[in-house]
């Protein structure tokens, strides 16, 4: 512990003795928050400069309350029942005296003191949810880009924090889901889970900070851990993974192969991700995530005091839900938004926060740019053609398209639509997309064939068959994977026929 709070810890014990108190301390906690007086406290006015420094556990006796905070007036020590904790007007100003003051606001200090720590159930929530990232990532569902990692991670690290003043033994860490569903969680070991499509829902570093301000709130204020007690009976992690995960999570190369429509070598594991979901809901459940009303209603409000601690608007955490309940409006996903659904009553919750404005910021969308291409993939792949539209458009307007956004575009357009003016606007993407890279690419050149077809341009798409196949056997001779290997051979038996029937067109 340090000096400070050993010192702090020892205030409540002279406190005590200098007002003659015959109470034992039988429980404290240090604290380091300043403050004010808002009301008149015996011979201190209200405005008076005030520094909590304790709550404590107090031998009960006949005449004073168990509960006391110990607050520093002028270097005289003063006790405070614990019950007029609201004549106090304290101030934060960092993350870990922030949080620390939300776990006092909200009793968890009493609870800890009334349940203990339950180290057991503990550890077998924290070996649980490690069981979970490693099935995770056996599975290819966790997004691995270094550069994004480490974006949310610094956002991660600016909401968290580092010393809290109880014995929790949880480790505070970040993951991102592959999961086109915009969804976070926080799991009782401190694994914050963020989807790839809740970072390409939301278009600011603000909306993300307060997103992932009220799940930390869920973690400090224990409400995984109490809602796990209050369960009469949980699956064994065996039998979880036999019923979500069995035969759904085998998918892999050869199923892409198989299924996908945007297969491209060395982009494996895309369409694995659609199962992401569904595993996410249950875990949820089973991890106590399934927060009740009051406890979001508790935490919204912790994120945006947050919020406005940091000097930022507390108004990016509506923006922000209101962004998530339109995806599944667009995506007629109403289960999700019914009162049986992971976002139950979000009219509700978002009209409690009061009105708010629409954020956007250029160098969080800038940042996430690869996020939109990889989640509008996903959506191509699940025949969404509108929802891949959008997210590529996304990329587009920030002036940070790559060829393969262009090709994505096209591809939704031809899925969408089939006029002359959009299969030329979608062969003059592809055309586009091919003058960005010097090197060939396989997906590219198999789109412009398909939108020369539609053109009815059937000698430049012999030219592009003929080019596609050199390209296609080239790539053979070059790679030692046995799947690519097998799909270029699917290929270029495909692009062979074809040509043939093309050239008696």
């Amino acid at each position: 512990m340090h000096m400070k709070k050993i010192f702090i810890v020892l205030c409540i014990f002279s406190l005590l003795a200098s007002n003659a108190c015959s109470q034992k301390v039988l429980k404290s906690f240090p604290f380091n928050i300043n403050g004010t007086l808002k009301e008149n406290y015996n011979e201190y006015k209200a405005g008076t400069p005030v520094n909590l420094c304790s709550f404590a556990m107090l031998e009960r006796t006949p005449d004073n309350e168990n509960f006391c905070v110990g607050i520093s007036i002028n270097h005289i020590q003063v006790v405070v029942p614990y019950s007029q904790l609201n004549i106090l007007n304290l101030e934060p100003t960092d993350n870990d005296s922030f949080w620390e003051y939300k776990a006092l606001q909200n009793d968890l200090y009493i609870r800890f003191i009334d349940k203990g720590y339950q180290y057991n159930l503990r550890q077998d929530l924290r070996e649980e949810s490690a069981d979970y990232i490693r099935k995770l990532s056996k599975e290819r569902l966790l997004y691995e880009d270094s550069y994004i990692e480490d974006y949310v991670n610094s956002i991660f690290a600016s909401v968290i924090y580092q010393n809290f003043n109880d014995k929790r033994t949880e480790s505070l860490k970040v993951y991102i889901l592959k999961s086109p569903n915009p969804d976070s969680y926080m799991q009782p070991d401190g694994s914050l889970i963020v989807t790839t499509g809740l970072l390409s829902v939301l278009d600011s570093e603000e909306e993300l900070t307060a997103i992932i301000a009220s799940e930390v709130a869920h973690h400090v204020l224990d409400h995984a851990v109490i809602n796990v007690n209050k369960e009469i009976s949980r699956e064994r992690a065996a039998a979880f993974w036999g019923s979500v995960a069995a035969g759904v999570l085998q998918a892999g190369e050869e199923y892409l192969m198989d299924k996908s429509q945007y297969y491209v070598p060395g982009t494996a594991t895309v369409a694995v991700t659609l199962v992401s979901a569904a595993i996410a809901e249950k875990m949820s459940k089973r991890m106590g995530m399934s927060y009740s009303r009051s406890q979001e209603k508790v935490a919204d409000r912790c994120a945006m005091e947050f919020l406005s601690m940091k000097k930022m608007d507390p108004s990016a955490l509506p923006s922000a839900l209101s962004k998530i309940r339109k995806y599944f409006l667009d995506h007629k996903d109403y289960y999700t938004l019914s009162k049986y659904g992971t976002y139950a009553e979000f009219d509700k919750r978002i009209n409690r926060l009061g009105e708010y404005h629409e954020f956007s910021s250029h160098s969080y969308q800038k940042a996430i740019s690869s996020v939109n291409t990889f989640n509008a993939i996903i959506q191509i792949d699940g025949k969404h053609y509108a929802e891949a539209a959008a997210l590529v458009q996304k990329n587009v307007d920030q002036k940070v398209a790559t060829d393969g956004d262009l090709v994505i575009l096209a591809k939704a357009n031809m899925g969408m639509y089939n006029t002359e003016e959009k299969n030329q606007e979608s062969l003059s993407l592809i055309q586009q997309a091919k003058s960005m890279v010097g090197a060939p690419n396989l997906n590219t050149d198999k789109q412009e064939i398909l939108a020369l077809l539609r053109l009815k341009k059937q000698a430049k798409a012999a030219s592009a068959l003929q080019e596609y196949i050199d390209h296609l056997t080239g790539f053979q001779e070059q790679t030692r994977n046995t799947d690519d290997i097998t799909w270029a051979s699917s290929e270029i038996s495909w692009a062979k026929d074809l040509l043939q029937r093309v050239k008696i067109m």
